[in-house]
């Protein structure tokens, strides 16, 4: 694993660059989570998978630059798609998978509707509203947003970021935690009916990998989901 720094307007942001066979996979990370927190599963998928891997800090969060509390959605989302093609530019020939764990899932999702993406791995995905995508996170309600707006299935009925599955021409996996209360079936359920993806809940989890419970067995069973699904 080496550092690398992805150039943005006037900033960089920081990831970490795993090289490996001739795919590559984009890891998201969750919302105030970092690239150091990701070590474990990125390795243990990449052990499993023979891929490379871009793991990166979006600004406000592990290495990069900022206060998260000024930062919004979409300037988030503007250093994913950079990092998108920054993996582009420098490996040109090689197929881009993407996986995105809760905030990042939203953010994998949205890429596909502007880049191609070959597979699209959700964990936990959220969603927001399009309305809030604009506002820095300081003037946010995160308790509104899990507790209200992803508990309505009909806030996704014509969600713009699901409206993206409609012509997405890869392939989706949708992994989701039993025991989620951040982000409900309510909220993820949409993720998968309109990017057509296999499901897999593992049980027992909650929200964060982390704080889930579990034993040795059930982790190398979730690393395995994922890696076998991404070996298809």
């Amino acid at each position: 694993m080496k550092s690398v720094n992805i150039s943005c307007i006037g900033y960089e942001i920081a990831a970490d660059w795993y090289e490996g066979s001739d795919c590559v996979l984009l890891v998201l990370p969750g919302f105030t989570s970092s690239k150091a927190n990701y070590k474990d599963l990125t390795a243990a998928i990449i052990s499993k998978t023979g891929t490379s891997a871009l793991v990166i800090d979006y600004s406000g969060h592990g290495e990069s630059p900022f206060d998260v509390q000024d930062i919004t959605i979409m300037e988030n989302f503007s250093e994913v798609v950079r990092a998108y093609d920054w993996l582009k530019k420098h490996y040109p020939d090689k197929a881009i998978n993407v996986m995105g764990t809760s905030y990042g899932g939203f953010f994998a999702a949205m890429l596909a509707g502007v880049r191609d993406v070959n597979k699209l791995v959700l964990r936990v995905p959220a969603n927001y509203a399009p309305k809030d995508l604009y506002t820095p996170w300081r003037e946010l309600d995160r308790e509104q947003i899990r507790n209200e707006y992803r508990a309505d299935p009909n806030n996704f009925k014509e969600h713009p970021v699901l409206a993206h599955g409609q012509s997405f021409k890869g392939t989706a996996y949708v992994l989701t935690h039993e025991l989620d209360e951040a982000c409900p079936k309510s909220s993820t359920d949409p993720y998968i009916k309109v990017f057509g993806a296999e499901a897999w809940e593992a049980k027992g989890f909650v929200h964060g990998l982390a704080k889930s419970k579990f034993t040795q067995a059930q982790l190398e069973e979730y690393q395995d989901k994922i890696a076998g699904w991404l070996n298809k």
